[in-house]
């Protein structure tokens, strides 16, 4: 059976059914206390942008309002929040900016390239006026002088007297030099129609179910059938316990492990990250919160042989295994 999602029932389950977003992008390196929980408001309940009446209407109709932005301030419990921050901004700037020229302006003046417009795509939103909010920033590589940060953006905007929307996923390739972190690159996913999207199967029941929550580019991986089937069954397992928030499967991610010759799993279908567990984002988790090591046990039992997080329970050479760009997700992937 084909079934088609409905996109704001995702927009009122990822921004609206109380995960805390770590607001949208994060604070002191080694933080090990818990995050103070910061929901992402919906646009039922964030402040309102005024809305107005239609153009050319021969009586005043009603416009719904744009959520107010909600810029991203970093939070405790992130590893480098500059990077991150450095990322969010380019994105709020052009998402907040539908025409190009406005894009540039806003860039140059965060000391981005504005040349950046040129490969921004879908992160410029296509009608105005919109708002963009990043749902999360998550590390997809993270060195001593380069990074890249995964973030799912999402625009909201009005057509035809209704708010309309979609999550936009980027790729963004930061550099350290002496002034700081500046995005070099962006990478985003082509936009896609989140509801024509044909899904079937174990693939549609993931989708659908409400408790795990993906944005657009994973649900176009699932239909495009670019996922593992075990990657699938065992978030369907999770799910039965656990309410998910992912951020990628295979678009989006880089397709080598960063800084390396090696294909990511990811790449070959076998991998997705998590980054927010029953609403709480993963870097809230301090290391010996007992959530945290009991959500790694839960996915060592999908049988995942390939799991990333922020601590190591079965040290080297087992299956888990932890590092600085692993503190903000759980890596869920079959190596073998």
């Amino acid at each position: 059976m084909t079934r088609q999602l409905d996109r704001r029932a995702f927009l009122r389950a990822t921004l609206g059914g109380g995960l805390t977003a770590g607001t949208i992008l994060m604070a002191a390196c080694g933080t090990e206390e818990p995050l103070e929980s910061r929901a992402v408001r919906s646009p039922e309940t964030a402040p309102k942008q005024p809305g107005g009446v239609l153009a050319g209407s021969d009586h005043l109709a009603p416009v719904p309002d744009l959520p107010a932005p909600q810029p991203w301030t970093p939070a405790a419990g992130e590893i480098s929040p500059e990077i991150k921050l450095a990322a969010v901004q380019v994105i709020e700037a052009l998402g907040a900016a539908p025409d190009p020229a406005e894009a540039s302006r806003r860039l140059a003046d965060l000391g981005a390239a504005p040349s950046l417009v040129a490969s921004a795509g879908p992160l410029v939103p296509t009608a105005t006026p919109s708002v963009v909010t990043v749902v999360y920033p998550q590390y997809g590589g993270l060195e001593r002088a380069t990074a890249c940060v995964m973030a799912v953006a999402e625009q909201t905007w009005i057509a035809d007297r209704e708010l309309d929307s979609r999550s936009v996923t980027v790729d963004v390739r930061l550099t350290k030099g002496p002034d700081g972190w500046t995005v070099k690159e962006l990478r985003p996913v082509a936009a896609v129609d989140r509801a024509a999207l044909p899904l079937t199967g174990p693939a549609a029941e993931l989708a659908g179910g409400g408790r795990v929550h993906l944005p657009d580019a994973a649900v176009a991986d699932l239909a495009a059938g670019r996922v593992d089937s075990r990657v699938v069954a065992a978030l369907t397992t999770l799910s039965r316990t656990y309410e998910l928030s992912v951020s990628v499967f295979r678009s989006g991610h880089p397709e080598n492990v960063f800084g390396t010759d090696r294909t990511s799993n990811h790449t070959r279908g076998r991998a997705v990250d998590i980054w927010a567990v029953d609403g709480a984002p993963v870097a809230s988790m301090a290391r010996h919160d007992p959530r945290l090591s009991e959500f790694l046990a839960a996915v060592r039992a999908t049988g995942s042989d390939e799991i990333g997080g922020p601590i190591d329970p079965d040290g080297p050479g087992g299956d888990h295994f932890a590092d600085d760009l692993h503190r903000d997700h759980v890596h869920l992937g079959f190596e073998r």
